[in-house]
Protein backbone atom coordinates (compact mmCIF):
# COMPACT_ATOMS: atom_id res chain seq x y z
CA UNK A 1 0.00 0.00 0.00
CA UNK A 2 2.94 2.33 0.68
CA UNK A 3 4.42 2.19 -2.41
CA UNK A 4 0.92 2.79 -4.40
CA UNK A 5 0.59 5.89 -2.14
CA UNK A 6 4.41 6.83 -3.41
CA UNK A 7 3.71 6.26 -6.91
CA UNK A 8 0.32 8.05 -6.68
CA UNK A 9 2.51 11.03 -5.15
CA UNK A 10 5.53 11.07 -7.66
CA UNK A 11 2.35 11.00 -10.67
CA UNK A 12 0.78 13.92 -8.99
CA UNK A 13 4.28 16.25 -8.95
CA UNK A 14 4.72 15.18 -12.10
CA UNK A 15 1.27 16.68 -13.28
CA UNK A 16 1.61 19.49 -10.82
CA UNK A 17 5.60 20.24 -12.46
CA UNK A 18 3.43 19.92 -16.06
CA UNK A 19 0.50 22.22 -15.47
CA UNK A 20 2.92 24.66 -14.24
CA UNK A 21 5.22 24.41 -17.08
CA UNK A 22 2.33 25.15 -18.73
CA UNK A 23 0.61 28.64 -17.29
CA UNK A 24 4.08 29.64 -17.59
CA UNK A 25 3.92 29.32 -21.21
CA UNK A 26 0.43 30.44 -21.37
CA UNK A 27 1.57 34.05 -19.59
CA UNK A 28 4.56 34.27 -21.64
CA UNK A 29 2.19 33.81 -25.23
CA UNK A 30 -0.44 36.23 -23.11
CA UNK A 31 2.29 39.13 -23.02
CA UNK A 32 3.77 38.25 -26.38
CA UNK A 33 0.18 39.01 -27.77
CA UNK A 34 -0.37 41.98 -25.86
CA UNK A 35 3.02 42.72 -27.03
CA UNK A 36 2.03 42.56 -30.68
CA UNK A 37 -1.51 44.69 -29.81
CA UNK A 38 0.25 47.06 -28.75
CA UNK A 39 2.47 47.46 -31.74
CA UNK A 40 -0.62 46.88 -34.32
CA UNK A 41 -2.06 50.04 -32.40
CA UNK A 42 0.94 52.47 -32.33
CA UNK A 43 1.38 51.29 -35.69
CA UNK A 44 -2.17 52.60 -36.65
CA UNK A 45 -1.91 55.67 -34.73
CA UNK A 46 1.35 56.33 -36.86
CA UNK A 47 -0.64 55.95 -40.51
CA UNK A 48 -3.19 58.05 -38.91
CA UNK A 49 -0.92 60.81 -38.46
CA UNK A 50 1.26 60.62 -41.95
CA UNK A 51 -0.91 62.60 -43.74
CA UNK A 52 -0.84 65.42 -41.18
CA UNK A 53 2.97 65.58 -40.98
CA UNK A 54 3.08 65.52 -44.66
CA UNK A 55 1.06 68.12 -44.95
CA UNK A 56 2.51 70.43 -42.24
CA UNK A 57 6.08 69.66 -44.60
CA UNK A 58 4.76 70.78 -47.82
CA UNK A 59 2.87 73.46 -46.12
CA UNK A 60 6.08 74.29 -44.68
CA UNK A 61 7.86 74.10 -48.07
CA UNK A 62 5.66 77.55 -49.20
CA UNK A 63 8.10 80.40 -48.97
CA UNK A 64 5.47 83.07 -49.69
CA UNK A 65 3.41 83.63 -46.11
CA UNK A 66 0.01 83.91 -47.82
CA UNK A 67 0.77 80.28 -48.91
CA UNK A 68 2.41 79.20 -46.26
CA UNK A 69 -0.86 80.68 -43.47
CA UNK A 70 -3.04 78.93 -45.94
CA UNK A 71 -1.09 75.38 -45.79
CA UNK A 72 -1.19 75.71 -41.76
CA UNK A 73 -4.93 76.45 -42.17
CA UNK A 74 -5.41 72.99 -43.98
CA UNK A 75 -3.08 71.37 -41.71
CA UNK A 76 -5.14 72.49 -38.77
CA UNK A 77 -8.29 71.31 -40.62
CA UNK A 78 -7.04 67.59 -41.44
CA UNK A 79 -5.60 67.24 -37.43
CA UNK A 80 -9.60 68.70 -36.54
CA UNK A 81 -10.72 65.77 -38.92
CA UNK A 82 -8.05 63.03 -37.79
CA UNK A 83 -9.44 63.94 -34.15
CA UNK A 84 -12.71 63.71 -34.56
CA UNK A 85 -12.22 60.77 -36.71
CA UNK A 86 -10.63 59.30 -33.48
CA UNK A 87 -13.53 60.69 -31.46
CA UNK A 88 -11.76 63.02 -30.23
CA UNK A 89 -13.46 66.61 -28.93
CA UNK A 90 -12.76 69.51 -27.14
CA UNK A 91 -14.16 70.29 -23.72
CA UNK A 92 -16.63 73.68 -23.66
CA UNK A 93 -15.73 75.52 -20.70
CA UNK A 94 -15.35 79.21 -20.84
CA UNK A 95 -18.75 80.76 -19.42
CA UNK A 96 -18.99 77.23 -17.97
CA UNK A 97 -19.34 76.54 -14.38
CA UNK A 98 -17.02 74.48 -12.92
CA UNK A 99 -16.95 70.80 -13.10
CA UNK A 100 -13.63 69.00 -11.18
CA UNK A 101 -14.86 66.03 -13.35
CA UNK A 102 -13.86 68.28 -17.04
CA UNK A 103 -11.83 70.96 -15.21
CA UNK A 104 -8.79 71.40 -13.52
CA UNK A 105 -8.85 75.46 -11.78
CA UNK A 106 -5.61 76.63 -12.06
CA UNK A 107 -6.62 79.95 -11.18
CA UNK A 108 -9.19 82.05 -9.48
CA UNK A 109 -9.87 85.65 -8.93
CA UNK A 110 -12.66 87.59 -8.01
CA UNK A 111 -14.64 88.61 -10.82
CA UNK A 112 -18.27 90.44 -11.20
CA UNK A 113 -19.06 86.85 -12.63
CA UNK A 114 -20.62 83.95 -9.78
CA UNK A 115 -18.43 82.20 -8.18
CA UNK A 116 -17.01 78.78 -10.02
CA UNK A 117 -17.78 80.67 -12.87
CA UNK A 118 -14.75 79.84 -15.89
CA UNK A 119 -13.32 83.00 -16.62
CA UNK A 120 -10.39 81.64 -19.23
CA UNK A 121 -8.80 78.22 -20.10
CA UNK A 122 -5.35 78.26 -19.90
CA UNK A 123 -5.18 75.02 -21.65
CA UNK A 124 -8.00 72.93 -24.01
CA UNK A 125 -9.04 69.96 -22.34
CA UNK A 126 -10.24 66.93 -24.30
CA UNK A 127 -12.82 63.97 -24.50
CA UNK A 128 -12.46 60.71 -26.22
CA UNK A 129 -15.70 59.25 -27.13
CA UNK A 130 -16.88 61.14 -23.32
CA UNK A 131 -14.06 60.02 -21.06
CA UNK A 132 -11.94 62.21 -20.77
CA UNK A 133 -8.05 62.29 -22.04
CA UNK A 134 -7.23 65.23 -20.38
CA UNK A 135 -8.87 68.10 -18.04
CA UNK A 136 -9.24 71.53 -19.39
CA UNK A 137 -7.24 74.05 -16.51
CA UNK A 138 -8.70 76.94 -16.03
CA UNK A 139 -9.15 80.18 -14.23
CA UNK A 140 -12.51 80.35 -11.56
CA UNK A 141 -14.01 83.14 -10.74
CA UNK A 142 -14.37 83.71 -6.90
CA UNK A 143 -17.32 85.76 -6.97
CA UNK A 144 -17.63 89.52 -6.43
CA UNK A 145 -14.55 90.70 -4.24
CA UNK A 146 -16.22 90.99 -0.67
CA UNK A 147 -18.86 88.59 -1.30
CA UNK A 148 -20.44 86.51 1.05
CA UNK A 149 -18.03 83.42 1.08
CA UNK A 150 -19.77 79.65 0.41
Amino acid sequence: MSEEILTEEKRLKEELLRLAAEFDNYRKEVAKERELWREKALDEAVVTFLPIYEALERATAEENFESLRQGLMAVLGLFQATLTKLGCSPISSLGQDFDPLYHEAVLAEHSSEPKNKILAEIERGWLRNGRVLRPAKVKVSLGPEGGEAQ
